[in-house]
């Protein structure tokens, strides 16, 4: 009998096209209601945290950390998120960076850099090795690791300049073209369809190409990360103190491997206490 009631919640009308049963809609209804509330709540506590210049981060963040369960690019939500960053940043500017960082990825607006960056990894690979086989065993097995566009476009870019030798200004370059064209012509979303899996989050209709501080970010990264280029062994692990982009991705790299030589896991442990002294082992865990 359930199943009966769930099968009539969506029915075939006329036209063609599905339609919500009443108890649908009044269902929805309710889940705008309530998203309306919370937001106009939001709002209230927002004004009140500025009037009376409240910095308690935690106690702010349990009213305002709702408005991501329902925000998206442009909304009066993202809005009203952005106005809280605001106000942190009268008081701890470097917390308020790091949540605008956040924020845009977590709405979508940067990963279609790391969706270039994929295309321009497995173009190269095309290229010079004649099929896909070392973009998915190499560059999209570490690319696809994170959830932070900067992690996922270090990653896919990764090998190809590490084995197979390529400048990384020249990929970076290649990337922000490819980007600089996707973004040209927005109708033409193929790419977000183009791969076996889909990158989270999800982008937006709306893309914040990169700073030249984070291209050269990027670029910084990736030379950190090429072994070709160091004299030895302690001389490359010496490259990635107090540098979280490619200590992250060097991380997903080796974790993602087959091989468990001791080399691998002591390097691997090594990484791991530099994360440790920088009090980020939390956020790789999580990112």
């Amino acid at each position: 009998m359930e199943d009966e009631k769930n099968e009539s919640t969506i029915t075939m009308g006329e036209d063609g096209h599905f339609e919500l049963s009443q108890e649908m809609h009044e269902l929805f209804a309710e889940v705008a209601r309530q998203q309306d509330e919370q937001f106009r709540l939001c709002k209230t506590m927002l004004a009140e945290f500025k009037a009376t210049g409240e910095t308690d981060i935690r106690y702010m963040d349990g009213y305002m950390d709702c408005l991501y369960d329902f925000m998206e690019q442009g909304s009066d939500t993202e809005n009203v998120y952005l106005e809280y960053i605001a106000h942190i940043a009268s008081f701890d500017p470097q917390e308020a960076v790091e949540r605008r960082d956040d924020l845009e990825d977590w709405l979508g607006y940067k990963t279609e850099v790391a969706y270039a960056a994929a295309f321009v990894a497995r173009q190269i690979c095309r290229e010079r090795l004649g099929s896909d086989d070392f973009f998915k065993a190499q560059c999209w097995r570490v690319g696809c690791h994170g959830h932070d566009w900067k992690i996922m476009t270090v990653g896919f870019l990764y090998h190809v300049v590490e084995n197979l030798g390529c400048d990384v200004s020249e990929v970076l370059q290649q990337t922000k073209k490819k980007l600089t064209e996707w973004m040209s012509e927005p109708e033409n979303d193929f790419w977000k369809y183009d791969f076996d899996d889909e990158l989270m989050p999800f982008p937006g209709e709306i893309c914040h190409p990169p700073t030249d501080a984070e291209w050269a970010e990027l670029a910084d990264a990736l030379c950190v990360l090429n072994e070709m280029t160091a004299p030895d062994k302690q001389s490359y692990l010496a490259r990635f103190k107090n540098k979280y982009l490619p200590i992250k991705v060097k991380i997903d790299d080796l974790e993602g491997l087959l091989s468990r030589e001791e080399e691998y896991q002591q390097f691997l442990q090594m990484l791991w206490n530099y994360a440790d002294e920088r009090g980020w082992n939390q956020k790789i865990t999580n990112c």
